[in-house]
């Protein structure tokens, strides 16, 4: 009798728990906060494609180009895709409601290549002198 009781509980507590799945079935994304949402609404409707292109499809290199992007984050966007809808980034491990404001910025901006700084020129740390050198 004991035998079968416990049966019926490890029955029971079984079909009340998830099943254990190996990922092959992904999470619904959390609803983005209404100002990601309200910030996402700012985008033109060709503009809101283009970068959920680059979300959806970019490489490491393309994402990195995006401000605020690092090798980190660009690997979470990749790891949260498809995504259906340009606010669903927020889903990614460190991708927030401040730095999805920076990315629609780009996006608003025409996506622009990331400016190279020149590169800064080394002082000499001998002192320069105009007087001709003495024999």
């Amino acid at each position: 009798m004991r035998s079968f009781i416990a049966f019926l509980v490890l029955i029971v507590l079984g079909a009340s728990l998830p099943a254990a799945d190996s990922g092959s079935a992904q999470k619904s994304p959390a609803k983005p906060s209404a100002k990601v949402e309200a910030v996402a609404k700012t985008l033109t409707p060709p503009q809101r494609d283009q970068l959920l292109f680059l979300l959806n499809n970019g490489d490491l290199a393309s994402l990195m180009a995006i401000p605020g992007i690092g090798e980190a984050r660009a690997k979470a966007i990749q790891q949260v895709r498809p995504l259906a809808d340009v606010a669903h980034v927020v889903n990614a491990n460190g991708v927030g409601d401040g730095l999805f404001a920076q990315m629609v910025a780009y996006a608003k901006a025409g996506f622009p290549s990331p400016e190279k700084k020149p590169a800064a020129k080394k002082k000499s740390s001998a002192p320069k002198t105009d007087a001709p050198a003495s024999k």
